[in-house]
């Protein structure tokens, strides 16, 4: 049964979840391979782990699927890549490296950089990739509005170059997640069935791609 937990900014509400898991371990309700839980930052989920482990001990090192939602998505991609046209040693770009990659493909099509720069198209593929469009479905309009038309083909032709170099970035640790949920029940059958309980720390800013695999995992 979903239980939420309302609390203002500062009122410790991160601190919630660790008794609440506690109470989930200590009687054996899940083994801690069993548990999903997730926070917004490795601080938030350092801090988790080392309050569990001052409660219970050393039972939440078992806690393999405690992180962020990146490192959570990692970790799913790595065991799963083959079917995101990825190799499982494939490498994560940081902003740098994506926005030199989408200078290459800007140069390509002739569009002038200075006009259009590489970070603004970074910045919408971005977003896009957080509300879970790959870019078949981003909106036309949308599309249109970088480079006079040409910023659906570009986000086609960055991914495109992504597979061909085995590279992700970061907004594909959740994108391509989500992908293989959708497109592949058994594999979302499987975690389904791993997960006896998931806790997931300042769920109110969760971005529509957090949201929609969380919601297909439970």
């Amino acid at each position: 049964v979903p239980l939420p937990v309302r609390a203002c900014a500062g009122t410790a509400n991160t601190r919630v979840l660790t008794p609440r898991l506690a109470h989930v371990l200590s009687p054996r309700k899940a083994w801690p391979h069993e548990i999903l839980a997730v926070t917004f930052t490795n601080k938030a989920a350092r801090e988790m782990k080392e309050r569990i482990g001052h409660l219970i001990g050393n039972v939440v090192e078992g806690m393999t699927w405690l992180g962020t939602f990146h490192a959570i998505g990692v970790k799913i991609l790595r065991n799963h890549a083959e079917l995101a046209g990825l190799r499982s040693g494939f490498s994560i770009l940081d902003d740098d490296d994506q926005v030199r990659l989408l200078k290459q493909l800007l140069q390509a099509e002739g569009i002038d950089e200075k006009r259009w720069p590489a970070r603004q198209l970074a910045n919408a593929i971005d977003g896009w990739k957080n509300r879970g469009l790959t870019p078949e479905n981003v909106p036309k309009g949308e599309g249109f509005s970088f480079a006079n038309g040409l910023g659906g083909k570009l986000y086609a032709d960055y991914q495109a170059r992504l597979k061909t170099v085995n590279a992700a970035d970061f907004g594909d640790l959740l994108l391509e997640v989500l992908r293989i949920f959708q497109n592949h029940p058994d594999v979302l059958k499987t975690y389904q069935q791993r997960f006896k309980y998931m806790l997931v720390d300042e769920y109110q800013d969760t971005n529509v791609a957090q949201y929609l695999w969380l919601k297909l995992l439970a």
